[in-house]
């Protein structure tokens, strides 16, 4: 009997890879946009009130500053909970030599090079691709210069995002990405606030499967 069930398996197995190997070749195939259900008619200034309301009903921290002080916002943050070690990504984009931390790490190795680092950072800074104000949630793909653990490891998340990037609807940002990845990201997030659940008797937990804290600087 369990033979017959792995020869079974073993036919399925086949059956799908060559399905899978045939689609490939298809001359036709052409990617299409996603649908959008959500019909946004909005202009940007109420886009980015929805969004700040929504984030903070998720429980993002909100902070708002100039792109000149991006450095200052995030050491303010950073002294409030008395942080010291930093992880941060590749190609950031700051004057890292402002930022005050006793220990900054590039995330710029393979992941069994930096394990150690990664899981005892303190705080990341990570740069979100978009807003999307439909939902308060924030877009981040993985990529090498900014691996998906920054985002999931540290206790702390701090998440940069320019205000021009912010769009009415998950569609808006996944058609956003679709557009400037001929080959899609291996991870694309959409992220809600820090980790939490409320299956312990209905209490809630956060930092389950991610940071327990995460502050949002729109600029």
């Amino acid at each position: 009997m369990t033979n017959r069930i792995e020869s079974i398996s073993q036919r399925s197995k086949k059956q799908i890879l060559e399905r899978l190997k045939r689609a490939h070749k298809v001359p036709e195939f052409e990617r299409k946009p996603s649908i959008d259900p959500v019909v946004h008619i909005q202009r940007s200034g109420e886009m980015l009130e929805e969004m700040k309301r929504k984030m903070t009903d998720n429980k993002y921290i909100v902070e708002e500053c100039d792109s000149n002080n991006l450095e200052n916002k995030i050491n303010e943050i950073v002294k409030s909970y008395g942080y010291q070690k930093m992880i941060y990504s590749e190609n950031l984009g700051l004057d890292l030599n402002k930022i005050e931390a006793t220990q900054k790490i590039c995330f710029n190795q393979e992941i069994e090079n930096l394990r150690e680092d990664v899981f005892h950072s303190d705080f990341s800074v990570i740069r979100a691709r978009v807003g999307v104000s439909s939902h308060g949630v924030a877009l981040v793909h993985s990529s090498k210069t900014q691996p998906r653990m920054l985002s999931l490891a540290p206790t702390l998340c701090i998440m940069l995002l320019k205000k021009e990037n912010i769009v009415g609807s998950l569609a808006e940002a996944l058609n956003l990405v679709k557009a400037e990845n001929a080959v899609l990201p291996s991870n694309i997030l959409f992220i809600a606030g820090p980790s939490r659940t409320a299956d312990i008797e209905l209490i809630t937990v956060f930092g389950v499967h991610g940071s327990q804290k995460v502050h949002i600087i729109l600029y």
